[in-house]
């Protein structure tokens, strides 16, 4: 027998691996801005990387993906979004491409 992906497990997964990766940007962020409160040079690299064009693109997509999906599971858990999960789903994705390809011209 075979995991058959469906949209809801891939859904929670991408959710998991965005906040975590958000949560870990967070973290390098905080130690690189006290790095250059006490002009520590070891720790301007990480704000160099953090700084770096690709990866605030990265981190832009998995925010709004995170954010909307999040969302999602509040219509999910606080109303009747059970019934067209995979729905809401892709049309938060629709929403979120919308507001990433909007967002790429401030960047």
């Amino acid at each position: 027998m075979r995991y058959k992906w469906q949209t809801g497990a891939m859904a929670w997964l991408i959710h998991r691996i965005t906040g975590a990766a958000v949560g870990i940007y967070l973290l390098l962020h905080i130690l690189a801005q006290f790095g250059m409160k006490y002009e520590q040079e070891g720790l301007a690299s990480i704000y160099d990387w953090l700084t770096h064009k690709a990866v605030v693109v990265v981190l832009l997509a998995f925010l709004i993906y995170h954010t909307l999906n999040g969302i999602r599971e509040l219509f999910i858990d606080f109303g009747n979004g059970a019934l067209y999960h995979k729905k809401l789903f892709w049309v938060m994705m629709v929403i979120g491409l919308v507001l990433f390809v909007a967002s790429l011209s401030a960047i």
